[in-house]
């Protein structure tokens, strides 16, 4: 039987004497696209820095590509570089990721880390610059660009590396509709084949263009799993983690009745309520 990528078993933590992660347990397997789906406040963000070896559980156990996921583990320089190959993490606000002077030197970073000869890097570069349609901007500043065009070099400069899982943090968070419809686009058709990729999002009507899983979250732990289609039609379990939003209609009388909805682009982009 196959490792999963990722194995979390009754994992708590707690951020600035608050629980953030309460008894949460998850299984990732290698290849999944996986949607993680809840209120602010349950714990998306805490959980994605966990699976990225930025935070670790206070107690129970958490473990990637078979290993423990932990600090004690990480002072392992082979073993902490080994981990950092292979997951990716593209934060929220690409401000807190881009830091290089240029968009070449920012995706050229990681791969100078990772020791790349200087051919490889610059293939590397070319491939993420056209890939992402940031070859005219390569010598403009990252924190000069538009929100979208931002979000597009994080990605680029994560997945220059080729890392087997990326982690999503809120992708389309703050941007305009044609900068994320190109964004959901490129994640529902343009990743690498096997890559296991979890996204983080309140974005519900993207579901099932970029992934196949949903994990509910609410209250640090997982109040539902499946499949998104079934998720997307629990309407139930949508209403208690608080992720619908009512439609208000009048009836010929005038009295007005209240239903919860939620709408869903499928992988050609069309809209289904």
């Amino acid at each position: 039987m196959t490792e999963p990528v990722f194995a979390l078993n009754d994992v708590d933590y707690t951020y600035r004497d608050q629980p953030a992660l309460a008894g949460l347990s998850l299984s990732v397997n290698s290849g999944e696209r996986i949607a993680l789906i809840g209120p602010n406040g349950s714990g998306k963000s805490t959980l994605l820095r966990l699976l990225s070896g930025l935070t670790f559980a206070a107690s129970g156990i958490a473990k990637a590509f078979g290993a423990p996921l932990t600090e004690a583990r990480f002072e392992d320089e082979e073993a902490h570089y080994a981990f950092r190959r292979r997951v990716g993490l593209v934060f929220q606000n690409p401000d807190i990721q881009l830091f290089n002077p240029t968009v070449f030197d920012e995706i050229a970073f990681g791969p100078l880390q990772l020791g790349w000869d200087k051919p490889r890097i610059r293939s590397a570069i070319e491939e993420q610059l056209e890939r992402f349609e940031l070859t005219h901007l390569k010598d403009r500043p990252p924190h000069r660009l538009s929100g979208g065009e931002k979000k597009r070099v994080a990605l680029a400069s994560v997945l220059v590396t080729e890392p087997d899982v990326l982690l999503l943090d809120e992708p389309t968070a703050a941007l305009d509709p044609q900068s994320r419809d190109k964004l959901v686009h490129f994640l529902s058709g343009h990743l690498g084949e096997g890559q296991t990729v979890i996204t983080a999002t309140h974005d519900l009507d993207i579901l099932t263009a970029i992934s196949t899983r949903a994990v509910v979250m609410a209250g640090g732990h997982v109040v539902g799993d499946g499949a998104v289609h079934d998720i997307l039609h629990d309407t139930d379990l949508l209403r208690r983690a608080r992720l619908t939003h009512a439609h208000v209609h009048h009836h010929a009388n005038g009295s007005p009745h209240a239903h919860h909805h939620v709408h869903a682009l499928d992988r050609d982009g069309h809209v289904h309520g």
